[in-house]
């Protein structure tokens, strides 16, 4: 779909509730990858925050109202707001992003790198919706009675995770997953 701004495309992984529109800024949160092939301004999102993961590529010189950031080693992120005046320069040719959406007002977001092969169960925190997504290789996710393999950019979601809940994830060498939370206020 293309940017709110027409100066590119993205491809909308999960919107919520899913029958918003991200014309009508209705959602209350969304996951989003784009290949960003040429710098220039980013769409604004205003009452929302927005954190944002390099996949791959060189990189990205920002500029967030007027502060300069840089945003080149693999899987570094930044978080800003969506309102805020965001400038992109690309380090080279293209790169791929993956963005998380949130509404500041009703949401609060957190993640966190899960890292696979630990030889432990691992467990979800308490929240209104849990997310476990692959960023690249893929892994396979056990827990009771059930398996998921997962893939670059494929994700399992969680509505209401029990506090308790515990998985096994086992995945090849260069297997990377993070793990979002997004809680009610």
């Amino acid at each position: 779909m293309p940017w709110k701004n027409g100066l590119g495309v993205t491809r909308e992984m999960y919107i919520f509730p899913q029958s918003a529109l991200l014309e009508r800024n209705d959602f209350l949160w969304r996951l989003s990858s784009a290949v960003v092939s040429a710098g220039g301004p980013f769409s604004a999102f205003p009452g929302y925050d927005r954190i944002l993961f390099l996949l791959s590529g060189e990189g990205m010189d920002l500029q967030v109202n007027g502060e300069e950031l840089i945003l080149a080693d693999p899987l570094s992120s930044i978080s800003f707001r969506g309102e805020d005046t965001v400038f992109c320069s690309l380090r080279g040719d293209t790169v791929t992003d993956f963005n998380i959406f949130f509404r500041r007002d009703c949401l609060s977001c957190s993640c966190r790198r899960i890292t696979p092969h630990t030889g432990k169960d691992l467990s979800l925190p308490a929240g209104d919706w849990n997310i476990i997504l692959c960023l690249r290789g893929k892994t396979v996710l056990e827990w009771p009675d059930r398996e998921e393999e997962l893939d670059g950019l494929e994700f399992l979601l969680f509505e209401e995770s029990p506090p308790d809940f515990q998985f096994f994830c086992r995945s090849e060498d260069n297997a990377e997953l993070i793990g979002i939370t997004l809680k009610r206020k």
